[in-house]
């Protein structure tokens, strides 16, 4: 483990190479601070970038100013508050981008979750799930292998590709492009006063769970909300959910998780950084060392408790979805036929009743029960 400080530095960093996890955290001096297993830096001169590469593990605190260019890390990559450019190449497996000016996206093996973006946001593709929240900018997604979430971009919004569902959450703007395609079903979050027209292709079915009178629809397999100046062109979904601000709470309960979670993790990032001021090379190697595996504990334990929210939210959905289908389609219709899809047989009879499910749901955003307890308590219910 060897350490490498450069001072007045105001040119862009490159990370060529990281064999395991990289972990850069930008701050107001213009100070680079360079920690990791045989890692090497190189400075090609006046108002030439900084070249880093590390063989393991490397943690970098760099100026919130310059540029950072990430080509490629073998591990999971965690990047946070850097006011300025972000572009990173290839991840092999989670990727994190939080507090940035803008961020450019290529390949990313597992999970991505970028946030909090003043520009623009552009990303070729993911192999796991992806969360996109609250960009400035505008966003264009390439494909993501499994579920996207999107929540509050400003700009255009364009999804080529998710192998899975997708949630929407957007303030749709009549000014703004909006091009949406998934694998599965889109969950689309409307407000009441919304005017927004939804273009859809015929095989796809939709689902309104949202007061008639906000809705009109012709044979145009169009939707339209309000006066329907927005224009959202979906190319590809098997089902269209429009829901309420208020009707999928636990999207918010979700959120409410993570953001809590990342408080905590960001907090703990902040004390173990300032411990390593003042220590010599050798306490300051087994220091980085250990706040690395912490860092990796306390970001699996995220992951997990997102998973189980996640988890939740589904059961959830699918319980939902279950006595709708035996009551009169007010507020439903189908664009399209299903031809040749075979009948599904009856679902099987549900043992827990509404009210129980939504009181443990209650409980659980009120903080009462954990998300695990929730689960036992359910599935003791359903035995």
């Amino acid at each position: 483990m060897n350490r490498h400080e450069y001072a007045g530095v105001d040119t862009s960093v490159i990370v060529q190479q990281v064999g395991g996890d990289l972990r850069v955290r930008a701050h107001e001096d213009d100070v680079l601070l360079v920690d990791g297993e045989r890692v090497h830096v190189e400075h090609l001169g006046a108002g030439q970038p900084y070249l880093v590469r590390a063989a393991g593990d490397a943690r970098l605190i760099v100026p919130d100013t310059v540029p950072l260019v990430v080509q490629a890390v073998g591990g999971d990559a965690k990047i946070t508050d850097v006011e300025a450019a972000v572009e990173v190449v290839r991840v092999g497996g989670d990727l994190s981008v939080r507090n940035a000016a803008s961020a450019r996206v290529g390949l990313v093996g597992g999970d991505a979750r970028i946030k909090r973006v003043s520009g623009d946001v552009r990303v070729e593709g993911v192999g796991g799930d992806a969360t996109i929240r609250d960009v400035d900018g505008s966003l264009w997604v390439s494909q993501v292998g499994a579920d996207l979430y999107v929540r509050n971009v400003l700009g255009d919004c364009v999804v080529e590709r998710t192998g899975a569902d997708l949630v929407l959450s957007l303030e749709f703007a009549p000014d703004r492009e909006y091009r949406f395609s998934a694998g599965a079903d889109i969950l689309c979050r409307v407000h009441p006063d919304s005017n927004v027209t939804f273009e859809l292709p015929p095989q796809t079915t939709v689902q309104l769970d949202i007061p008639a009178d906000m809705v009109e629809t012709d044979e145009q397999h169009r939707i339209v909300l309000g006066d329907g100046s927005a224009r959202v062109i979906i190319s590809r979904a098997d089902r269209l959910r429009l829901v309420g601000e208020d009707d999928d709470y636990m999207v918010d309960f979700s959120v409410q998780i993570e953001d809590e979670l990342e408080a905590r993790l960001s907090s703990l990032e902040e004390k173990l950084t300032q411990h390593l001021e003042g220590l010599d090379e050798r306490i300051q190697a087994t220091t980085v060392r250990l706040s690395s595996q912490a860092e990796r504990m306390a970001e699996r334990a995220q992951r997990e408790a997102m998973r189980a929210a996640e988890q939740l939210r589904r059961s959830i959905g699918r319980w939902e979805d279950k006595p709708k289908r035996g009551k009169a389609k007010r507020g439903r219709f189908a664009v399209g036929m299903m031809e040749g899809r075979p009948t599904p047989p009856p679902p099987p009879r549900e043992p827990v009743t509404e009210q129980e499910r939504l009181m443990i749901l209650k409980m659980v955003q009120e903080g009462k029960i954990t998300i695990e307890e929730a689960e036992k308590l359910l599935s003791a219910l359903e035995s």
